[in-house]
């Protein structure tokens, strides 16, 4: 020791100056009484912001609003790609283009081979063909190939569009909340809507014998257009579609379908 007083380490000084300011200084009136106060504010402040309140109830009268919304006709005829997910398949992808409530849906591979097609026209007749084995396949349900087991492509394509797959002659059913049941000729299935901006977020076939459960998950919205949609089919396979371009009004006519023979042993 050379008897010398040294200063402090800067970071002691600092930490003094710290711990003062945060000391009522003599001779300022009030000042005890000021951190305190301060204290209490951002108590409760913090306690404001932690604090859960229930979302406030919709009135039927506004989810009526929703139906109503959801029900309008789609502003014309649609023409849609989509990325397409099976099972633990790769990305294929899925056009679909329509006129009035007529239409064609293509898969094609990664490198646009066309791998199937399904078809149908106004009166409800379908037609699926294999185009990798270049042969049609007879089928009396086409909306299964997409696992929606009795649900009509037209009502199908207006919940790809962002609508309630609601036909002409079709009724509605509140379960209330925001729950409803869609019947149509021959077909059911019961729909969830959620409001800001007014959505289906959830579809869902009947559980029957004769048409078992599927169901539809909608999500990543803009607007009341789905931008993804995962599909849970009655076998339990999983099929997403991810929207990548939707357009309207820019068919003038639907392709022609193939002169293919049936398959093999069909």
């Amino acid at each position: 020791m050379d008897g010398r007083v040294r200063p402090p380490h800067p970071s002691v000084a600092a930490g003094r100056d710290r711990t003062s300011a945060l000391q009522p200084r003599s001779g300022s009136p009030g000042a005890a009484r000021r951190i305190p106060a301060l204290l209490l504010g951002v108590t409760l402040f913090l306690g404001a912001g932690c604090r859960s309140t229930a979302p406030a109830p919709v009135s039927t009268v506004v989810w009526e609003r929703g139906v109503a919304a959801l029900e309008r006709p789609l502003p014309g005829d649609l023409a849609a790609l989509y990325k397409l997910r099976s099972g633990g398949s790769g990305w294929l992808r899925l056009s679909v283009v329509t006129r009035g409530d007529a239409g064609r849906m293509t898969v094609a591979g990664a490198f646009g081979s066309a791998l199937s097609l399904v078809a149908w026209d106004q009166e409800g007749s379908a037609t699926v063909a294999d185009l990798r084995k270049g042969c049609r396949v007879p089928v009396t349900d086409a909306s299964a190939v997409l696992g929606l087991s009795r649900l009509p492509l037209p009502q199908a394509i207006r919940l790809l569009a962002g609508r309630l797959p609601i036909s002409p002659n079709g009724r509605i059913v509140s379960f209330g909340d925001g729950a409803y049941r869609i019947e149509g000729e021959g077909w059911s299935c019961r729909v969830e809507l959620a409001a800001a901006p007014w959505r289906v977020v959830r579809v869902e076939g009947p559980a029957g014998p004769e048409s078992p459960r599927w169901s539809i998950e909608l999500m990543r919205h803009t607007g009341s257009l789905p931008g993804r949609l995962e599909i849970r089919t009655p076998s339990g396979r999983r099929l997403v579609l991810e929207l990548v371009r939707l357009e309207w009004n820019t068919a003038a006519q639907l392709p022609p379908l193939p002169e293919l023979p049936l398959c093999p042993g069909r």
